[in-house]
């Protein structure tokens, strides 16, 4: 069950980069519906490196998993800085005030889009499918391809990440995320 953000979002494709053009408006990632902005000037929740605000999304349901569609936007691993770095803070709040504070880390619940060969993060899903390669057509060049016959599906705009909730019967009243100090966006989440 997607969740409309449209009242959060603030920011469009540009907040990506010059020339991004990710998929938004209604989108099926591996099987799930995902309601992505339909406007490319506003249609993420994003988080610029500075000033940037806590954001409390109202849910007032129950869930098995809240599955985030997001994409972190800048790392600083390629200087040196080691994973697991913390990112935001995603505070589930339940009815009568108790809470479970998640960290969102690069390389396990994110990472940068695109990302390089290998560095897939360890607890989210790409966007994209794993998909069978084409087994008797296709160019020279890709023949060594056809051989492994199946292809690892690859994030061509966001990383899926889903939160197991410990306590599916109770109402998650809402949601907050508390942004570190990277550059990322919320494009869609799921329950």
């Amino acid at each position: 069950q997607p969740i409309r953000l449209t009242r959060f979002y603030n920011v469009g494709t540009r907040f990506i980069g010059a020339g991004a053009k990710p998929k938004i408006g209604r989108q099926t990632f591996h099987g799930l519906p995902f309601t992505i902005g339909g406007n490319r000037d506003r249609c993420f929740i994003g988080f610029p490196v500075k000033k940037a605000k806590p954001v409390v999304i109202s849910l007032h349901r129950s869930a098995r998993r809240v599955i985030f569609a997001h994409a972190l936007l800048e790392s600083k691993i390629h200087e040196g800085e080691p994973i697991g770095r913390v990112i935001a803070n995603y505070v589930f709040r339940y009815h009568r005030q108790s809470e479970i504070r998640v960290p969102i880390r690069e390389r396990f619940e994110t990472c940068i889009v695109p990302t390089a060969w290998g560095q897939w993060p360890f607890l989210s899903m790409p966007d994209q499918k794993n998909f069978m390669q084409a087994r008797y057509h296709g160019e020279w060049a890709n023949a060594g391809n056809r051989m492994t016959e199946a292809s690892e599906g690859m994030a061509c705009d966001y990383y899926l990440w889903a939160w197991d909730n410990p306590h599916p019967d109770r109402v998650i009243e809402s949601v907050t995320i508390e942004p570190a100090d990277r550059k990322f966006i919320i494009a869609a989440i799921t329950l």
